[in-house]
């Protein structure tokens, strides 16, 4: 294919970085149901995830819509990876909650190949900037459905950064399988399967389903509501319908149960500090410090926990600790984003041989209606 020479759109902006990510999307976008994924980009059914190496704060982001595929040119990029998106209507730039980004325009709809390039995910990884200290670059250029993958992939073309690796640094370290969700068969079996295959297609539709209706109200635009509805919709429900004073309550249970599934709580620095964070209401940004010093700590024993249906495994005592992230500040989402993230977070502590459970003493605990 002839390289074309320059771009016919090209726009540069700021996005905000949310747990370590941010989106190309549009509203009817569903960006848990991944297709494919590699070391900076997931791609799925109309959006482009990119990984960046800052977890929370401004990042750099230039998009370029190109009539032709443009040269290859990947010296100032430490990282570069290539696949494909299919948008029936335009996407754009935004941070994980849908909020746009300043001054990169939109993506008209159609079939493209996309190129991702970033670097600078080493200078501050985990960390929440203020100041941007990461760039990217997105290209993308026309292509037919026909050439689709069927599944997606992502092709890594480069990498140099050490930014979202498979491979831990040493043999001795826990390291969740990211590649694989778990599921449960026609008998009730727990199994762990490739996304792709016919009981991970058939855990997204379950998924998908969101308990059997759709979202709507104040839960219309919560994503993760959209990936926890189908586990216990009436408690999704319920939890929409609460005030900010009992979803802080909601959330102080989620974290304490986490802790002491996981056995954080056995560990005074940690338990007292989410104390200080669950009594003030608030989170401050020793956060993640605090989950970066769990996670590596070699003295705190740790377990790969299977996931809950449609959801990968997991570290169980890293989730717990990120329970705690439902009391930062609610801006620029609200207390129940914040009250549904730590609800994930337990759920992935949990995992499969104890979500149901955890789930039960929560509808007890707060008396959620069947209906």
């Amino acid at each position: 294919m002839a390289e074309a020479v320059k771009p016919v759109q090209e726009t540069s902006g700021l996005v905000r970085v949310d747990h370590d990510q941010f989106v190309v999307s549009n509203d009817d976008a569903d960006t848990l149901d991944v297709r494919a994924k590699g070391t900076l980009i997931e791609v799925g059914p109309g959006f482009l995830s990119t990984y960046t190496g800052v977890s929370y704060g401004p990042a750099r982001v230039t998009v370029q819509v190109w009539q032709a595929e443009p040269a290859a040119e990947y010296d100032e990029w430490e990282v570069v990876e290539e696949s494909v998106i299919a948008a029936s209507a335009a996407i754009e730039v935004r941070s994980l909650e849908g909020r746009p980004s300043g001054g990169v325009g939109q993506i008209p709809a159609g079939v493209y190949l996309v190129r991702a390039h970033a670097r600078g995910r080493d200078t501050a990884t985990s960390q929440e900037v203020t100041e941007p200290v990461e760039d990217y670059l997105l290209q993308f250029w026309p292509t037919h459905r026909d050439d689709l993958a069927e599944p997606p992939v992502v092709a890594t073309l480069k990498k140099t950064d050490r930014a979202w690796s498979d491979e831990p640094s040493n043999d001795t370290e826990l390291w969740p399988d990211r590649s694989m969700i778990y599921v449960r068969d026609e008998n009730g079996v727990a199994r762990k399967v490739d996304p792709e295959s016919d009981l991970g297609r058939a855990a997204r539709a379950l998924k998908l389903a969101y308990g059997g209706r759709p979202l709507e109200g104040r839960l219309s635009d919560q994503v993760y509501a959209k990936a926890l509805a189908f586990l216990d919709r009436p408690l999704v429900d319920w939890l929409a319908q609460q005030d900010d004073e009992m979803l802080d309550e909601f959330k102080a249970v989620c974290v304490r149960a986490s802790f002491a599934i996981s056995g954080l709580d056995k560990y005074p620095w940690v338990h007292e500090w989410a104390d200080r964070a669950i009594a003030q209401r608030r989170l401050d940004e020793s956060y993640i410090d605090v989950a970066e010093r769990v996670k590596w700590d070699p003295t705190i024993p740790k377990r790969i926990v299977p996931g809950v249906p449609s959801r990968r495994e997991s570290l169980q005592q890293y989730e717990a600790v990120k329970t705690i992230a439902g009391f930062y500040e609610p801006v620029p989402y609200d207390a129940l984003h914040r009250a549904l993230e730590a609800y994930m977070c337990a759920l992935d502590t949990f995992g499969m041989d104890g979500y149901e459970e955890f789930i039960a003493t929560l509808r007890e605990r707060f008396a959620v209606p069947a209906e």
